[in-house]
């Protein structure tokens, strides 16, 4: 099943029974999408991932206790999350929560009906502290990267890539992941910016050559080895880190204003919508 595209889906059979059978106890404040389709990066097999945020209720924060679940499915995975700790996890650099504010992949249910959110004064706030966090995603995503070398590395694999065990020898798609993360963050770092289209991108240039001769077995498990420590040797070299320490200190009044407006923005989204 393919369903070609976000808005596609979107205005599919399937993600509407997902919202009226799966998720109709939640006020959902957003759906927000992230995975392939916002790098460009899509094949005909590729799935659809996407994150349903919704509005906490009273008992929620009373009992500190939030509904969260996960779904995994062949064509599609989802989970849920309160739009208090999706904020959260998006200002202290979780790319998976960074990615669908800065691609503008988020919709909202609106009279039964899923419409791209075009203009929201707390989303556009958050996409501005996004790229003003700099050594919040700069740890974050070193992290992530560092986690993926580290799980290519022990030979760890999932169900979905137990395949490449046989066809590869290691986890390609972690390696993958990991590179192109680490050359989504060399660029931000260069130019403030988080460019996540991958096709036909400058910036992502050395890294589809990389992705090529992965899946053709051209680069083998040491060699992916050695790629990425050198990359990630240079995104945490002393000058960078100074760089970062220097745009931090250039920022640091205007993020914690940043920051405070939107966590006050926050509390009373989730004030006014609590029932």
């Amino acid at each position: 099943m393919n369903f070609n595209g976000f808005d596609a889906f979107a205005e599919s059979q399937v993600f509407k029974d997902i919202i009226e059978k799966k998720v109709s106890n939640l006020n959902i404040a957003f759906i927000c999408f992230y995975g392939s389709m916002n790098y460009n990066l899509q094949t005909d097999k590729s799935d659809i991932d996407f994150c349903i945020v919704y509005y906490p209720t009273f008992d929620n924060f009373y009992n500190n206790k939030f509904e969260r679940f996960s779904v995994i499915e062949k064509e599609y995975d989802y989970f849920i999350t309160p739009i208090n700790e999706y904020i959260g996890h998006a200002m202290k650099g979780n790319v998976k929560f960074i990615e669908p504010i800065i691609c503008e992949t988020i919709f909202e249910v609106k009279d039964s009906k899923v419409l791209k959110i075009k203009n929201s004064q707390m989303l556009n706030m958050v996409k501005n502290f996004i790229l003003i966090n700099f050594r919040r995603n700069l740890n974050a995503l070193t992290g992530i990267a560092g986690n993926k070398k580290l799980n290519v590395e022990k030979g760890l694999y999932t169900s979905n890539t137990l395949k490449y065990k046989e066809t590869h020898g290691y986890d390609i798609k972690e390696a993958i992941n990991s590179l192109r993360i680490l050359f989504l963050l060399d660029n931000y770092v260069k130019t403030g910016e988080f460019s996540f289209a991958v096709s036909r991108n400058s910036v992502y240039k050395d890294f589809e050559d990389y992705l090529l001769e992965i899946n053709e077995k051209k680069i083998s498990k040491d060699d992916y080895m050695e790629i990425i420590q050198e990359k990630m040797s240079g995104i945490l070299s002393a000058s960078v880190e100074s760089k970062i320490d220097l745009l931090e200190e250039k920022t640091a009044k205007i993020r914690e204003e940043m920051e405070m407006e939107i966590k006050s923005d926050v509390m009373k989204i989730c004030r006014d919508n609590a029932c």
